[in-house]
């Protein structure tokens, strides 16, 4: 016990990214790192969430370059691949100006052909630095309770170091035990299918059901007690507006961005998965109808569209 408390006084941790998830995620590590009296460097471009952490005991920076400077972990947590391209193109820049090494754990879900191409970058700026793809399963909701769900890959050594703060922001870990970041990107895209192709049906037979007079309640009451799964109730739920928008949503556009990383994936390889290619389908519909900011479960409104249903309003 007292060489990981010697390890974890060696750490000094910047976290970058501070959206809903990111957020939730670092304010469980800072509240970790506090009650061993350590504290985490941390960076975004909305000041106000920044502001909020400092509340939590962090520290604020205003700058990247003092971030790295002051850092060897840095976790990530951003929107999406350009963001991420945007971000890294300045950290694989700043990695190869300091002296000491540097372990990245980017967490967000990008496409596995960029996890790859900044492992590389990292490596060949300095042969020290070590870059871990760990994206994490779950909704900002879990994100805030810590039960979201760890991916690894990378390099064994960093990701058994890092475990001793994985487990402060999550209620399990998957390591898939290979050096090769884009794994954990692919295995990312594929719990993320199963998501979708949970809301897809819901969104059918909700809408089925209406068109067939069935009642609503009775639909949910059997999805409850047939498929008793927290993912299947709380879409149906939200598919029928009795939960308030804002208890932590992943919006359509997000919804398109990871969808599309599917089929994209899938014909890479040689796949077929029509599920998705629906569900991409019905997320464009409603993107393009200038929803996409909204809960990526109003999938289900072009399919009421479609059907000569009205769309729900807004909770």
């Amino acid at each position: 016990m007292n060489h990981l408390i010697h390890l974890k006084h060696q750490d000094r941790i910047g976290w970058i990214g501070l959206g809903e998830m990111g957020y939730n995620m670092a304010s469980n590590l800072q509240r970790y790192l506090a009650s061993i009296h350590l504290s985490m460097t941390v960076w975004n471009r909305a000041p106000a969430r920044s502001a909020k952490m400092h509340h939590h005991g962090a520290h604020v920076t205003k700058t990247i370059e003092d971030l790295v400077a002051q850092s060897n972990i840095i976790f990530t947590s951003l929107a999406n691949d350009a963001a991420v391209e945007e971000i890294y193109a300045r950290l694989i820049t700043l990695a190869g100006e300091v002296n000491h090494p540097i372990i990245f754990v980017e967490t967000s879900t990008i496409y596995p052909a960029l996890a790859t191409k900044l492992s590389q970058a990292i490596c060949a700026q300095n042969p020290q630095h070590i870059y871990l793809q760990c994206p994490v399963f779950g909704r900002p909701p879990l994100a805030k309770a810590a039960k979201l769900i760890w991916v690894t890959s990378g390099d064994e050594k960093a990701i058994k170091k890092m475990c001793l703060y994985f487990t402060t922001m999550s209620k399990s870990i998957i390591h898939l035990k290979t050096p090769d970041v884009a794994k954990a990107c692919n295995f990312k895209l594929i719990g993320n299918f199963f998501v979708v192709g949970t809301m897809e049906p819901l969104a059918e037979g909700l809408t089925l059901a209406e068109k067939s007079s069935v009642p609503a309640e009775s639909v949910l009451k059997f999805v409850e007690t047939v498929f008793p799964a927290p993912t299947w109730v709380e879409y149906s739920r939200k598919m029928r507006g009795q939960v308030h928008k804002d208890e932590g949503g992943f919006s359509v556009d997000l919804g398109l961005k990871d969808v599309g990383h599917m089929r994209q994936l899938a014909q890479e390889k040689g796949a077929s998965v029509p599920v998705a290619d629906v569900a991409y389908a019905h997320l464009k519909q409603v993107h393009d109808q200038g929803l996409g900011h909204q809960d990526w479960t109003t999938l289900i409104s072009s399919l009421r569209v479609n059907s000569d249903l009205p769309t729900y309003s807004e909770v």
